[in-house]
């Protein structure tokens, strides 16, 4: 069959975003549905799919391919049928020093980190009702810090915290940081340095009822040097008042070119550039956001 020929790279990953955003689902719940069928799969690889800065391996991901159709409702192999030729791995436009972890290792290291630190509150959920993300690209254009404030209320009673899991693809950087500014405190973390995890568990000031509101204020930083990364994004599974990304890069090195992009539920992928400042500031600001995703994109 000459479709997979004449296939072009980001079919797929168009595919699979648009299928993502119709069913409503974020990645951790389509990594849950997933998981219920026995296919293990890393959120990351799942975000790295849909992004188009990966695709599957024809032979050892066809089945969770397969299983993906039948999660997002899909036809069969209406999604298989546009995964491309194998290529070399790594993210389509990162530099050489930017390495892979193995996809075995970080697939099962993500998911033991995610199935701790969510655990502990199954069944309780936070709907956000803001989101403010600050990045900072330091002279390297490593990621230097990520800083982010949530407004949240509980959907149901007996709400007591909730689980962050972090994940660096950058074999070159550090282990992944978390400090929490206000909101809440520290109850536990799980660390694989070997894959570069944490798996942080927060403990609220209070127990949430239902329609309580909590603010979080944290930061992510690495022990080492940062990952490369040339796009940051934050993805809702329902719809968000006000949704904020910003990236502070080095005064003097600016990026080329920075593009917000939005995948809305029902809706095609919305681009355009973004202007950044004399101080080296980029960002995007959507209000009434629905479920989808919300980010920059740069280049050097």
């Amino acid at each position: 069959m000459p479709t997979a020929l004449t296939t072009r790279p980001n079919d797929f990953a168009t595919a699979l975003r648009t299928a993502v955003d119709r069913s409503g689902l974020c990645l951790e719940s389509i990594q849950q549905r997933l998981a219920e069928r026995d296919v293990q799969v890393s959120v990351a690889t799942l975000s790295y799919w849909q992004s188009g800065n990966r695709v599957p391996g024809r032979k050892r991901s066809e089945m969770v391919v397969a299983h993906l159709e039948s999660v997002l409702g899909l036809a069969p192999r209406s999604l298989r049928v546009l995964v491309p030729a194998p290529r070399p791995r790594g993210p389509v436009r990162a530099p050489d020093k930017f390495v892979l972890a193995p996809h075995f290792n970080e697939r099962d290291a993500v998911r033991a980190i995610a199935e701790r630190v969510q655990a502990t509150q199954a069944g309780h959920q936070l709907t956000r009702i803001s989101q403010h993300d600050v990045v900072r690209i330091d002279e390297d254009r490593r990621m230097e810090s990520v800083h982010i404030r949530t407004v949240a209320r509980a959907d149901n009673d007996g709400l007591t915290g909730m689980g962050v899991t972090q994940f660096f693809e950058d074999a070159t950087a550090g282990s992944p940081r978390l400090t929490v500014n206000s909101g809440a405190s520290i109850r536990a973390q799980h660390l694989d340095p070997a894959h570069r995890v944490i798996g942080t568990e927060l403990e609220f000031a209070q127990c949430l009822g239902r329609g309580d509101t909590v603010v979080l204020d944290y930061e992510i930083s690495s022990d080492g040097p940062g990952p490369r990364d040339f796009s940051y994004d934050t993805s809702c599974a329902r719809s968000i008042r006000e949704c904020v990304v910003e990236v502070h890069f080095h005064p003097h090195d600016l990026p080329a070119w920075v593009e917000s992009y939005q995948r809305a539920q029902d809706r095609v992928e919305v681009r355009r550039r973004v202007p950044v400042d004399a101080l080296g500031h980029a960002h995007v600001v959507v209000l009434d956001a629905a479920p989808g995703t919300t980010g920059l994109e740069w280049s050097f």
